[in-house]
């Protein structure tokens, strides 16, 4: 058996922590990108400013009605602040309990890694997850637990949809892109000949991008280059899966993947490759039959054609072989 199901206290404990994590979330977030609202005199005038990161806006002298604005705004920024320190405490609290269960299993640079993606809003708009850490997505969605042989990983591979601009995404980051989120989790990460990123632990970043023949680096003078690679293009044309997965630390993450389906069919077009090197494809071929049963079996997804019409003509021919993997 390639993967087994959660136990009963497994499943309570799961569900118990999303819950918690999918109210702590939008708190988070809404305090995160309301800013502050700040009064500053000059030449004897009031002036209310807001400030979001480190951009300040005037909104004008000082009246009524912004006094009344920024009384709502602070009380609801007070609010947010107590709701988001009291979630973030129970999911704290959590965290020892998750890791003696064994439920953190994405490894915890890469779950770091996404965190801090999400923050700057890319995740699931710019970038996606994809590779050997997708399967932690695919086994909490579905309440399994993968066999270890199969998710060991020292990588990480970003699928970037080079139609959009990382950099101009990034709000904490203009002017590194990528490299600029990596070292803000580990100042360690250096690119690697461009082209990856590496830290001091040997542990690696790829970003990825399908063929084109538009400039892949992420800005003038950044150190990183998405590496262009063929059917990259399918994942990031196939529906986004989307799901909180619970990392080493025993905290959660968000992480957007490919469709299963499609995943285990791109794993299965890769493994037949004759440029793949020998050593990965059978694990290429295993990743495709475990996602594709979790996908049909627990996820109640058809494995046709009919289901899929984003599919590419390479991966409909596989739709029939995919079916008989075990």
């Amino acid at each position: 058996m390639e993967f087994n199901e959660l136990s009963n206290e497994q499943r309570r404990q799961l569900i118990d922590v999303l819950q918690a994590y999918a109210a702590w979330r939008p708190a988070a977030t809404e305090l995160e990108g309301m800013g502050t609202m700040r009064v500053q005199v000059s030449k004897g005038r009031r002036y209310v400013y807001e400030v979001r990161s480190t951009v300040r806006k005037s909104l004008g002298q000082e009246s009524l009605a912004l006094r009344k604005r920024k009384a709502a705004h602070d009380a609801r920024r007070k609010e947010l602040q107590t709701r988001v320190r009291s979630l973030q405490a129970k999911l704290d609290a959590m965290a020892p309990v998750n890791r003696a269960l064994r439920l953190g299993r994405l490894p915890t640079i890469a779950a770091r890694i996404i965190r801090a993606i999400d923050r700057e809003g890319l995740l699931g708009t710019h970038v996606m997850i994809a590779g050997t850490n997708a399967l932690f997505a695919f086994e909490v969605a579905t309440g399994t637990v993968i066999e270890q042989e199969h998710v060991a990983t020292t990588d990480a591979d970003i699928l970037w949809d080079p139609r959009q601009s990382l950099l101009l995404a990034a709000t904490g980051v203009r002017r590194e892109g990528l490299m600029g989120i990596l070292r803000s989790v580990d100042r360690s990460f250096e690119a690697d000949y461009g082209f990856n990123a590496k830290n001091r632990d040997g542990y690696i970043v790829d970003l990825i991008c399908p063929p084109t023949d538009q400039q892949t680096t992420m800005a003038a003078g950044a150190d990183l280059e998405a590496v262009q690679m063929e059917g990259i293009e399918w994942l990031l044309a196939a529906p986004h899966f989307e799901q909180v997965v619970i990392a080493e630390d025993g905290l959660p993450a968000r992480m957007v993947v490919p469709d299963p389906r499609t995943f285990a069919l791109h794993k299965l077009w890769v493994s037949r490759r004759q440029d793949r090197q020998p050593v990965k494809r059978p694990r290429d071929k295993a990743h495709a039959a475990i996602v594709a049963q979790l996908a049909t079996k627990y996820l109640n997804q058809r494995m046709v054609t009919t289901d899929m019409p984003w599919l590419p003509s390479e991966l409909r021919a596989l739709v029939r072989d995919a079916k008989a993997l075990r």
